[in-house]
């Protein structure tokens, strides 16, 4: 499967998506407003001679996806040299997967950079490889706040923990993401067409 250009403009824009989010839109709100755009990293894509295009892949429902797709699409909003459309991972799964290895197929989010028409250079999957020990040390002390709690409660109770640990780090992640996918985009764009994509974010061994 691939994402042709005329695929790629029946997209959402970020305004569109946002309009439609049903499960944790208040928290994905938050950071969204909360995330600051450093200026250094900023002017990297306000320097770029033309604008590049971005396939958000994303989903409302999973954690990493609230953590990070409203600070890129805050950085798309503060540039013209960002193109951006958003797809509903759950909806383009085959197509999400078509971006990624075989043995992380359903990962999500996931961010696709191209220059027009549709040359791919860049893929950031996921969040920021920087924030996983920090996303490690949330989840074992949430585990440890909840263990006397029932298991049908003690999952609610750990998901809200969870978010509210996220938004109330909304900047601090947010310039470790931005950070982050600017030095792959960076990347993605010295590379020649043989050596593209640039691969940022988490990483999982293969089985």
């Amino acid at each position: 499967m691939e994402l042709t250009e005329t695929k790629f403009y029946q997209g959402m824009t970020p305004q569109q998506y946002i309009d439609q989010i049903k499960v944790n839109k208040q928290p994905f709100l938050e950071i969204y407003r909360a995330a600051e755009i450093p200026a250094d990293e900023l002017a990297f894509f306000d320097r770029l001679a033309e604008p590049l295009r971005l396939a958000v892949f994303t989903a409302d429902w999973c954690g990493d996806a609230v953590s990070t797709t409203p600070v890129i699409l805050r950085l798309t909003e503060s540039t013209d040299k960002l193109e951006v459309r958003v797809f509903n991972r759950d909806e383009e799964l085959d197509l999400t997967n078509s971006f990624l290895p075989e043995h992380r197929a359903g990962t999500v989010p996931v961010f696709v950079v191209f220059e027009p028409p549709m040359q791919e250079v860049a893929r950031f999957i996921e969040t920021a490889r920087e924030l996983v020990p920090f996303i490690d040390a949330m989840d074992q002390a949430i585990a440890q706040e909840v263990a006397g709690v029932s298991s049908g409660d003690a999952r609610t109770v750990a998901r809200g923990k969870r978010m509210a640990y996220r938004v109330a780090r909304a900047q601090d992640w947010g310039s470790v993401i931005v950070r982050e996918f600017r030095r792959v985009v960076t990347q993605g764009l010295a590379f020649s067409p043989e050596q593209r994509p640039a691969e940022g974010g988490t990483e999982w061994p293969p089985p």
